[in-house]
């Protein structure tokens, strides 16, 4: 039977004077389920490229110290929830825990969620508001589309570039910004391409499968005059940079132009042909 469950977010906050913070964590509270529980994010990575004057240190030896201050708290909630009679006490250490404090770490306002599945519920959450799971390579793309959709209308090309399928017969795939001529074959394409994922495996594959896409087009006769791929890239060194750069090699085989998706001055000046 699904329950109410309260839930608050995990916050990261090491300069209060800015007021910014990453999310790293979530908390759980399920009364009518006996759980309360949390998920705690430690990998450093993305925190360095946030807060990139700070040292690995603090966020390490923090987290380390906060991480023990919660199971110390998930136990005494438990203890009470073994009891019914315990709930009201036990929400009562949830409310202190997640209340208003100046601290390294800080706590989103209450949110309420129904789910008879707290444990999974925990880990949805988890993966929604820390590991970003919704932010796949479309979610991505759509924000450069978004990006690249406001240049052209600002410089009045936007009834110039318009969505259009590239291929022929079944196999066709749809581009967001294409220049077509009277026969209505595409002459420019402008695509969005994400390409600095935190998986190096996922920056390969989805290189990949383009290059894939353009050879089929090659084949078919059906390649645009001019592509231009308005890419974002991954900062950094290490395997990302490195599966990058090959994707990025492979693609330029193909005869793609590849600019980063912020180079605006670039991207108008292959639309302006």
């Amino acid at each position: 039977m699904n329950q109410t469950a309260r839930y608050s977010i995990v916050r990261f906050l090491p300069y209060a004077e800015t007021e910014e913070f990453a999310n790293v964590g979530v908390v759980l509270f399920a009364p009518g389920k006996r759980y309360f529980d949390f998920r705690l994010n430690s990998k450093w990575r993305r925190i360095g490229a946030f807060f990139e004057p700070l040292e690995r240190r603090v966020f390490a030896e923090g987290i380390r110290a906060f991480g023990e201050e919660l199971q110390r708290t998930r136990a005494l909630a438990m203890d009470m929830l073994g009891d019914s009679r315990g709930q009201a006490a036990a929400a009562g250490v949830f409310e202190d825990l997640v209340r208003p404090r100046e601290a390294l770490f800080r706590f989103s306002s209450i949110r309420a969620i129904v789910t008879d599945a707290p444990e999974a519920k925990l880990a949805a959450l988890f993966d929604h508001y820390v590991e970003h799971a919704f932010a796949t390579h479309e979610y991505h793309e759509a924000l450069i589309e978004r990006a690249v959709r406001g240049v052209l209308r600002r410089e009045g090309l936007g009834q110039r570039f318009r969505p259009a399928k590239l291929g022929t017969g079944e196999v066709r795939f749809g581009v967001p910004f294409a220049e077509l001529d009277e026969t209505g074959r595409a002459r420019r394409v402008i695509k969005p391409m994400h390409l600095a994922h935190d998986d190096p495996i996922r920056i390969l594959d989805h290189g990949s499968q383009w290059v894939g896409r353009l050879r089929h087009l090659e084949r078919v006769r059906a390649l645009p005059d001019a592509l231009l791929l308005a890419i974002t890239e991954p900062e950094g060194d290490g395997g990302r940079l490195d599966a990058y750069n090959e994707a990025r090699r492979e693609l330029q085989k193909t005869g793609a132009i590849l600019v980063p998706a912020k180079d605006e001055t670039r991207i108008l000046t292959f639309a302006r042909g």
